[in-house]
């Protein structure tokens, strides 16, 4: 039994934690000056990323309130409390501007309405789980969020050629994201005390949130297309394909980090994100000095 509480608890960051998390307030100018297809004019590859913002509002909602619900469960561990305080800050910020997306979004045609209270009926039925099954669904879609986000950071070409102001909106809240990548998982670790229990929960919850994600992002694609008279462009979808697993194909570069998951003794920080989020850091800085 020892042997599997060592194997299956947490392992020491690879690195050392980052255990700052900035407040920033940051905005971004969207209006309708913003192309419709402000991604090269790729009209479904645009979309991909329109769908995601359509689900952070309420999505990142949910994560505040499944780690804050065991805020009084931690309070004698007084860095983990700030952190906490800290992902709370960021995670209102991105639904703010994220709100702000879906305006323009709707001012488009969008169905952000109906899409939206397809989620509420998919939060309804995780209601159901217990507390600790719902953090591990966050920390499960945190790590998700944080691997895409890597990418973006790591590879200028997945924003190469888009609007200059949506590009800046989605490295900010990629870099957020992974600065505070590790919060949910670290208060999982400690409200759920078994290591083996711990584990088997957080895995089985990663592979149901990343079939649930896949399909609500292919179907909110499909929907805004629907909305764009685009769901026949052949072209679009093969391109869209081909964006995500090939060139700059993030989805198949993230795939093993989202394995790393799978590991006994796997802490967020172990993947190391340094050099990226360092530079990504500095371009943002120089936007939001004028605008603040």
């Amino acid at each position: 039994m020892s042997y599997l509480k060592r194997l299956f608890s947490r392992c020491p960051p690879a690195q050392p934690t980052n255990t700052t998390i900035p407040h920033r307030n940051v905005r971004f100018a969207l209006d309708a000056s913003i192309p419709r297809y402000w991604y090269r004019d790729w009209p479904l590859v645009t979309r991909f990323f329109d769908g995601l913002s359509i689900m952070f509002p309420l999505g990142e909602k949910l994560f505040i309130d499944s780690v804050v619900h065991f805020r009084a469960a931690i309070e004698t561990d007084a860095t983990l409390c700030r952190a906490v305080d800290e992902f709370v800050y960021q995670e209102a910020s991105h639904i703010r501007e994220h709100r702000l997306y879906n305006q323009l979004l709707a001012a488009q045609g969008a169905p952000i309405d109906e899409l939206e209270n397809l989620l509420r009926r998919r939060q309804e039925v995780g209601n159901r789980f217990t507390p600790a099954t719902r953090l591990a669904m966050t920390a499960s879609l945190e790590h998700f969020t944080a691997i895409l986000s890597d990418q973006l950071l790591r590879h200028p070409a997945v924003l190469e050629g888009a609007d200059p102001r949506m590009a800046m909106l989605w490295r900010w809240h990629a870099i957020e994201e992974t600065e505070h990548k590790a919060v949910a998982f670290d208060v999982l670790c400690a409200v759920v005390r078994n290591p083996l229990w711990r584990y088997l929960m957080r895995c089985g919850v990663m592979l149901t949130m990343t079939a649930y994600f896949a399909v609500d992002v292919m179907y909110f694609i499909y929907r805004l297309a629907g909305n764009d008279g685009q769901r026949r462009n052949w072209r679009g979808w093969l391109r869209l394909q081909w964006w995500l697993f090939i060139n700059p194909g993030p989805l198949t570069r993230a795939f093993p980090r989202w394995l790393f998951w799978f590991v006994p003794g796997f802490h967020p920080d172990r993947l190391d994100t340094t050099q990226a989020l360092d530079a990504a850091r500095q371009t943002l800085d120089e936007y939001a000095r004028p605008n603040q």
